[in-house]
């Protein structure tokens, strides 16, 4: 049975999408300005397509943001349950990411500061990665909606972020993977103190 027509347009619709999303990161990856035109012409569709699809260039770096799965990269690297060492593993996660298409993440950011009403659409990575590093640690010590964790959750979010990231590098001088580093050990320590404050919750 041939495939109806406006199947046939929503999955050339995805594919198109998808491939403007995919165009935008590997420019990203290069490191050089990116521009609308740079996009469309990497993915072979026109401005006026690309333009279609995302009403901006800021929506479309978001989108190209979010498309990379950190939590997937998170997971295959994350072995035990000590919480320490999994959000230093977080940390480097995210901290990689960022530097790996700075440019991009360094747009975004900037676009939320000077429009705070857009703070809402910005990628929430941080907080899928540290609430999956933290994960077991909750779990096994029924810690689930603890305000000691939630107020740990928000601490770490200060620290395993982007912004935490340009500081050490264009603030602190850093070498990118000493800006890594730093990252990391901040996210261990603010995690290392609190855990030590947190008592389990008894079992029931």
């Amino acid at each position: 049975m041939d495939e109806p027509s406006s199947r046939r347009r929503t999955n050339q619709m995805e594919r198109t999408r998808s491939a403007i999303v995919a165009a935008a990161r590997e420019l990203a990856d290069t490191g050089a300005e990116i521009t609308m035109p740079l996009i469309a012409a990497e993915a072979r569709v026109s401005e006026a397509t690309a333009y279609r699809y995302f009403p901006d260039l800021i929506s479309l770096l978001r989108a190209a943001v979010e498309a990379e799965d950190q939590l997937a990269t998170l997971r295959s690297v994350t072995t035990g349950e000590d919480p320490v060492e999994r959000i230093g593993q977080a940390a480097e996660t995210l901290g990689r990411a960022v530097l790996r298409r700075q440019g991009v993440v360094r747009t975004v950011v900037a676009s939320t500061i000077a429009k705070p009403s857009q703070a809402t659409t910005r990628p929430v990575s941080r907080f899928k990665l540290i609430e999956y590093a933290l994960a077991p640690w909750i779990e096994r010590n029924g810690l689930a909606g603890h305000p000691e964790v939630e107020q740990l959750v928000r601490d770490l979010a200060l620290v395993v972020s982007a912004e935490s990231v340009f500081t050490l590098v264009d603030l602190c001088g850093l070498t990118p993977d000493d800006a890594v580093a730093g990252l990391v050990a901040s996210a261990r320590r603010t995690t290392a103190a609190a855990i030590t404050t947190i008592s389990p919750r008894p079992a029931t």
